[in-house]
């Protein structure tokens, strides 16, 4: 349930950023998404935390793709 919701909100958030869903977004989202719920499953009893901690994570892996990926590129060329 996270990933899925990781990756819709990954949708989304290209959609806002890029005016289209960038395939890229989508598939660091997907690991997102399966990182941040293997390191909290143990405190998610209830089935809306993995929903909400999916969306969270992609919105974050959205927004990290896309604008401090290229602010780390311009300043100490990573």
């Amino acid at each position: 349930m996270a990933i899925i919701a990781s990756v819709v909100s990954a949708g989304y958030t290209s959609r806002l950023l890029y005016n289209r869903i960038d395939l890229t977004s989508l598939l660091k989202a997907t690991l997102a998404g399966g990182v941040s719920i293997g390191t909290s499953c143990d405190i998610c009893n209830n089935p809306g935390y993995p929903i909400l901690i999916g969306i969270i994570a992609g919105i974050i892996s959205t927004l990290g793709y896309a604008k401090i990926t290229p602010f780390l590129k311009r300043t100490i060329n990573l």
